[in-house]
């Protein structure tokens, strides 16, 4: 794929994306189905609720940018948002699993587009009209890592202990990646 987003090949980044969510995962097995419904502030998103949105995120707007459809069909996971959210956010086996779907399907879905569809301004995104796609896309990434961010600190104060935040400390990520 020839695919660019800023200095990085879209391989490049979705590699490191990768990466982030690793961690990501590795965060979410800190946590047991038990603490999925904590909400550390009456308004904020229940923990399971956070996990679930990075997905949701990444899978709407993945879509939106590589498929250059933001409607979704019928059964896709945003066909109906709430029932697929309350059968994913009980179980951080669901939420795990979504979570690896979504990332996948970004992959496939970069790999069978062209690179218009992050050149492209993109005047049909629900929040950011004339936004290029790769900076929708990057939005995207940028919020897991805001809301992982979140994610840390209530799992310090559950008395969890979070996963390491950068590649290096996971040589099997890392390693062969040196360099590049």
């Amino acid at each position: 794929m020839d695919l660019q987003i800023g200095w990085a090949s879209a391989d490049e980044f979705l590699d490191h994306w990768r990466g982030v969510r690793m961690v990501t995962l590795e965060l979410l097995a800190r946590f047991g189905d038990d603490d999925l419904d904590y909400r550390l502030v009456p308004e904020w998103r229940t923990v399971g609720e956070l996990f679930y949105h990075i997905g949701a995120h990444q899978y709407f707007v993945g879509r939106g940018v590589l498929v250059r459809r933001w409607r979704p069909m019928p059964g896709e996971p945003d066909a109906d948002w709430n029932a697929h959210e309350t059968r994913t956010v009980a179980s951080v086996a669901g939420l795990h699993g979504w979570l690896t779907e979504t990332q996948n399907k970004v992959d496939g879905w970069a790999r069978a587009t062209d690179d218009g569809a992050l050149r492209d301004l993109r005047p049909d995104n629900p929040w950011h009209e004339g936004i290029r796609g790769w900076l929708l896309l990057h939005h995207s990434y940028q919020d897991e890592l805001h809301h992982r961010g979140q994610l840390y600190a209530i799992a310090r104060y559950l008395g969890k202990e979070p996963p390491q935040v950068f590649a290096e400390e996971y040589p099997s990520y890392w390693d062969a990646r040196k360099g590049r």
